[in-house]
Formats: structure tokens, C-alpha cells, sequence
């Protein structure tokens, strides 16, 4: 077999060796823009909550709509997305256990009739329930929320070669933030209408069901389960696999649990969780108090998603780039230059929370720059946390995000509660909105500023227990290709055994 073979870093991280052949668009590539426009559409769905429920409390268009008003609060509003994001943060860390091993495309089907039905329902639920049924639906919608990442990643292991796979899977996790970007002015819009939020709940239900029924027609799990891939492309995607095989390895919890390093990523990343909620769901409602319409409010509230987006792809790779040319550390001692970047990437995101409550009204366009800016900012503490991961560990880097991720997501899901507890009756309060401000500003800085003191430098111990790096075995490969391997030294015929220093006893 005449094959070009090239050494290649996975997208968990691991060593392997890949087949250099021409690229080729095919029906893989229509199954990845649904796999984009289903997470593009949920990330629509969690966006447009925080809207949905602020129209929905709205009282001053009571003689303005058709559809009826609910005298709630901000205590109940918190209620309603604490339970949103509770349900997110419970379901979590099961999804990226067991549903891997599922990948099965009526998983990503099933949640979105699920979120489908719920959004469809929830004026019958509002108008004939009350705000503990409201809480229930948010509950399981957010429970589904987190099931459909692990079930792309395992369908993108079914559908492409190993060198398209990371493009892919970051092209997806784009669409959901795109989604959310989208949703903000188009849920402020809605609202202004004289259907009100019912609009918002219809037409999210739209959206999920129209693409549930047409991931459920128009995908499969696999290309051999797909009537429309042709016979080449099957072929192509199974040679381009045959050679690999993802290591089954065993996790140390213990080992991992107790690293001290991993308590700061957790601290670190339940920071920036936080402040994304934050902007996500109590924003708008900041916004309004000073006087906005809800339309006004949503199309401000998408300007730092954007600028935040903008900056995470472009500062993440240039990051990566520049500690791949080793260029840092040859100048500074990587260990306390992450340190200080960290504590000064967060000292301008507390100035900017704790400046914002307090310029004048009439400083509307500067307050707006304020919190565009400290939103933006976060995309260099996410590129900061992604290169903590890849530095800590290179063999377990998915299962300690889905931890650090797990640990976020409770943290997250406090804020819109606190939050309505401090406002309550007084969300058009300036006084109130100083102590939100002021609080979250302090959790930021705390929980950053711990997380970056427990940083570090190097692979963990507890990364080499499996005594080899090698994740992924080319067995499909024929005598004479390992032979070639072997002479160009890139596919060794024992494992590598771990050094005395990293052997754990």
C-alpha cells in the first residue's frame, strides 16, 4: 500500500500517526452543519430564556399585549433560571460518562422534542400552572442541555477521518455561541410584539421540532446507516480509521481529585462560568432598568457575546503558537509568568463590574463599551484555562474538563438566584444593582485569583500511570506499513515505559 504517513496530536491530546490523502467534501460534512445548526438552536434556547422570563414579568405592557402578564418578581424570575441551570449542572457529568458510549443520533433527536414540547407548552404551563410547574419545565429543559456535546463527539468519531475531527468539533462548538448571539435581539424583538413572550416560547418550539424532525430524517449514526453516502466516501472514512483505536484507559480519580492544580482550574473555571451567566441572563435585565425598551435591551446585550467570541478566536491560537515556539520559556519561568497573566487578566474584569453600576445615566454608550469590554476580556482567561488543561494533562484533558465543567455549572447556577435575592422588588434600583455588581466582582476576583495561585507547570504524576502516551494504535495497518513506521521512527514496537521520576508508587 503506497501511503504517506505523518505524525499527528489528537484531539484529546494523545500521539498517533495519520494517512495523508486528499480532503473531500462529501455527506460527512452535511451531517456536521446539523450537527452545527442543533447545537446553534439550543444555544438559541438557553439564550432566550433570560428574555422570555424578563417579557414575561414585564407588568407595564399589561394593557399592551394579548396574552396575559405574570405579576411575579426578580425572586421568582432568579427561581425559574436557577432551576434552568441546576438541571444543566445536575445532568452534566453523567452525560459525559455514559452518552459517548451511546452515540446514537435519536439522543440529540429526543432532546430536541423534549426542549421542543416544553417551549411549546409553556404558556399552558404559565397561564393554568404556576411559577413551581415553570421551575419543573426549566428543570428538564436544562437537564437535556448538556446531552448533546458528548453525542456529537462520539458522532464525529463515527463520521470523519481523525485529522478532520478537531475542525469540526470546534466549527460546532462555535455554532452555540453564534446561536445565543442570534437569539439575544431576535428574543428582545419578539417581545415587543402583541403576542409578547408567548412569541419567543412559539418560536423556539419551532425551531427545535422543525430540526428534530429533520436530524431524525435526514442523519445517521454512522455512515454504513446513511442511504445517501456513496460507496467511495464509506470507503474513505473507513480506511482512514482502520488504523485507530482510542486506548481504554483507567481514570484516577483519587489521584485526580486531591491535585491541587485541578482545584484551581475548577476555581478558575466556576469563575468564568459565572460571569457568563451573569452576562447571559441578568445583563438584560440591568439594562432594562436604566431605561432600555427590551428590544434595546436584547441587541445590547449580544455586543460583548460578539466581542467575546472575536477575541477567544484569535487569542487562542496565537497563545498556542507562542508556546509552541518555546519563545516564553526561554524568556520567562512559565510557571509565574501563567500566574501573573492570570491575576492581571483579571484585575481590568473586577474594574470593569465594579465602574459599571456607577456612571451617570446619561453615560449610556460608555457603560455599554464598559461591559463590551469586560465580557471580551473573558476569551483570555478561557485561553488561559484551555492551555492550564493541555500543560496538566495529556491523556485525561476531556475528563478534567467535564469535571471543572461539573463544578462551574453549580456555581453558575447560584448566580441568577442571588441575584434575585439581593433584587426582589428593587430591580430598578441603583443601590441594588452596586451590591449585584459588587458581588460579582468579588466572586470573580476570589475565584480567580485562588485558581491562578494554584497553577503550575508540567504533566501531572497521575497522567502517566498507564506507563505509555500512546492513545491510539494503528493494528489495522499491514506488516509492511508498521515495518515502515519502524524505520521512521514514529511507531515504536514496545509501549513507552514511564521514567523512575514519574512512576507513582
Amino acid at each position: 500500500m503506497d501511503v504517506e504517513f505523518l505524525k499527528y496530536k489528537f484531539r484529546d491530546g494523545y500521539n498517533g500517526v495519520i494517512t495523508k490523502t486528499k480532503w473531500r467534501v462529501g455527506v460527512r460534512h452535511v451531517q456536521v452543519t446539523y450537527m452545527l445548526l442543533c447545537a446553534a438552536a439550543l444555544g438559541a434556547l438557553r439564550a432566550s430564556a433570560g428574555v422570555a422570563l424578563l417579557a414575561l414579568t414585564d407588568t407595564s405592557r399589561r394593557n399592551d399585549s394579548y396574552v396575559q402578564m405574570t405579576a411575579g418578581g426578580e425572586g421568582e424570575r432568579g427561581a425559574a433560571l436557577w432551576a434552568f441551570f441546576s438541571g444543566y449542572a445536575l445532568a452534566l457529568l453523567p452525560a459525559e460518562l455514559y452518552l459517548p458510549r451511546l452515540g446514537d443520533k435519536f439522543v440529540i433527536t429526543a432532546v430536541l422534542l423534549i426542549n421542543g414540547s416544553l417551549t411549546a407548552l409553556m404558556p399552558t404551563i404559565v397561564n393554568k400552572g404556576s411559577w413551581t410547574a415553570l421551575c419543573n419545565a426549566y428543570f428538564l429543559m436544562g437537564m437535556t442541555q448538556p446531552c448533546i456535546a458528548p453525542v456529537n463527539r462520539a458522532l464525529l468519531d463515527n463520521w470523519l477521518p481523525p485529522i478532520e475531527r478537531q475542525t469540526a468539533a470546534c466549527i460546532i462548538d462555535t455554532g452555540s455561541y453564534v446561536g445565543m448571539i442570534v437569539a439575544l435581539p431576535a428574543s428582545g424583538w419578539l417581545s415587543g410584539s402583541r403576542l409578547g413572550w408567548e412569541l419567543i416560547a412559539y418560536a423556539q418550539a419551532t425551531l427545535a421540532l422543525s430540526l428534530a424532525v429533520l436530524w431524525a430524517l435526514l442523519t445517521a449514526a454512522s455512515p454504513e446507516q446513511h442511504h445517501a453516502c456513496p460507496d467511495a466516501e464509506r470507503e474513505y472514512i473507513k480506511e482512514a480509521s482502520a488504523g485507530y483505536r482510542k486506548k481504554m484507559q483507567r481514570v484516577p480519580w483519587r489521584s485526580m481529585l486531591r491535585c491541587r492544580r485541578v482545584a484551581g482550574l475548577a476555581l478558575a473555571h466556576a469563575a468564568n462560568n459565572a460571569l457568563f451567566v451573569f452576562y447571559l441572563v441578568d445583563v438584560p435585565l440591568y439594562l432594562k432598568s436604566t431605561g432600555l425598551s427590551l428590544q434595546q435591551c436584547g441587541v445590547q446585550a449580544m455586543m460583548p457575546f460578539i466581542c467575546l467570541l472575536t477575541l477567544f478566536a484569535t487569542t487562542a491560537p496565537t497563545l498556542r503558537c507562542l508556546l509552541k515556539s518555546n519563545l516564553m520559556a526561554h524568556l520567562f519561568n512559565v510557571t509565574y509568568t501563567k500566574i501573573v497573566v492570570n491575576v492581571l487578566g483579571s484585575v481590568p474584569i473586577v474594574a470593569g463590574l465594579a465602574m459599571s453600576p456607577n456612571m451617570p445615566e446619561q453615560w449610556s454608550y460608555l457603560r455599554l463599551c464598559v461591559l463590551t469590554v469586560t465580557l471580551g476580556l473573558l476569551a483570555f482567561q478561557y485561553s488561559g484555562f484551555i492551555e492550564n488543561v493541555r500543560d496538566l494533562s495529556e491523556n485525561y484533558r476531556g475528563m478534567l474538563i467535564a469535571i471543572t465543567s461539573a463544578f462551574a455549572s453549580v456555581l453558575g447556577a447560584a448566580v441568577p438566584l442571588v441575584t434575585g435575592i439581593i433584587l426582589r422588588n428593587h430591580q430598578n434600583e441603583t443601590d441594588a444593582w452596586r451590591v449585584v455588581f459588587c458581588c460579582m466582582a468579588g466572586l470573580y476576583g476570589v475565584c480567580s485569583t485562588a485558581g491562578g495561585a494554584a497553577g503550575g507547570a508540567g504533566f501531572a504524576l497521575w497522567d502517566r500511570t498507564g506507563g505509555r502516551d500512546f492513545a491510539y494504535h494503528n493494528t489495522g495497518l499491514s506488516p509492511e506499513d508498521a515495518s515502515q513506521l519502524e524505520l521512521l521512527d514514529m511507531y515504536p514496537k514496545k509501549p513507552m515505559a514511564a521514567t523512575p521520576s514519574e512512576t507513582i508508587s
